[in-house]
């Protein structure tokens, strides 16, 4: 299963989302306007992998984030 969690950097306990699910076996893939270096370490552990976008409410920006998602692991499972 893959979910695409938008800002999983806030607010600050909201890592706490992707961190139960990527236990339960998902790809957490998170989109959001924070640098990788500045998110928190368990947010980063929680992370399968990180999109960052300058701004969340740049609509074409975060479509892009999003169908990347979608074009890079839906292709892994028809492989």
């Amino acid at each position: 299963m893959n979910v695409i969690f938008l800002s999983p950097h806030f607010p600050e306990q909201f890592y706490n989302f992707c961190d139960r699910l990527k236990r339960l076996g998902a790809n957490v893939l998170g989109i959001g306007d924070c640098p990788w270096d500045g998110l928190s370490e368990q947010c980063r552990s929680a992370l399968t992998e990180y999109y960052y976008v300058p701004s969340l409410e740049d609509y074409d920006g975060v479509y892009r984030a999003a169908a990347f998602f979608t074009f890079k692991y839906s292709f892994l499972h028809c492989i």
